[in-house]
């Protein structure tokens, strides 16, 4: 099920610009699950998503994923993409200003404004952290498999503990060899006591190994 959504839903928002392409092949199947998996997940998912992007100050705190989504979708019609603007925000302004068509909205599903607002708000953050186009993306998986451990106030400190985002998602899906999961280890273990000074290290590593076992289960789609 989770290949044929990845499918259809590909060519929709691939045509935004290279970067959501390569979203598409790499984070998008790992993201589906929660994007078709009923309103309760999608919307604590959203929730954290919109939360990070606001806080990073990518999106305004009246934007909306699916909404942005659908806009770049739309605009990327008559050529308003990314690759077109000297930065992001400047794209930004153009598709927030971009007057949606009701009837094109209609036939554009919620999977793929949804898919396009992920994709989207990752580029906008791969520019201000000044990381390798796609590498910001790879927070959305985290979010996906565990948004009850992957809040946005965690998120947020984990980003000013490290912007190799790739080897954060590696280090939770089991990837990565002994001493690079040492070295993200310790960028955790860093970014949670400065969000929480209070906790033992303890009572951390007991919260990521519980988090590390929830990514070894099955997804329910």
């Amino acid at each position: 099920m989770v290949a044929s959504v990845v499918a259809a839903v590909t060519p929709v928002i691939a045509a935004i610009g290279p970067a959501v392409a390569t979203f598409c092949t790499t984070v998008l199947p790992k993201v589906v699950p929660v994007l078709i998996g009923g309103l309760e997940k999608l919307s604590t998912f959203v929730s954290v998503v919109q939360a990070v992007l606001q806080i990073m100050q990518i999106f305004r705190p009246d934007d909306k994923l699916n909404d942005i989504g659908d806009r770049a979708i739309q605009a990327a019609r008559q050529d308003i993409k990314p690759e077109n603007y000297d930065s992001f925000e400047a794209y930004m302004e153009e598709i927030r200003a971009f007057e949606l068509d009701p009837a094109e909205s209609g036939k554009i599903t919620d999977t793929e404004k949804f898919a396009a607002g992920l994709a989207v708000g990752a580029q906008g953050l791969d520019e201000k952290f000044n990381v390798r186009e796609g590498t910001m993306a790879n927070l959305w998986p985290l979010v996906a498999k565990n948004p009850e451990y992957f809040s946005s106030e965690r998120l947020t400190s984990l980003l000013s503990s490290t912007t190799d985002v790739i080897s954060l998602l590696k280090y939770f899906e089991g990837n990565l060899a002994p001493a690079a999961a040492a070295e993200t280890e310790g960028k955790i273990v860093a970014a949670e006591k400065a969000m929480a000074p209070e906790k033992t290290e303890a009572a951390i590593h007991s919260e990521l190994d519980s988090a590390i076992e929830h990514f070894k289960k099955p997804d329910s789609v």
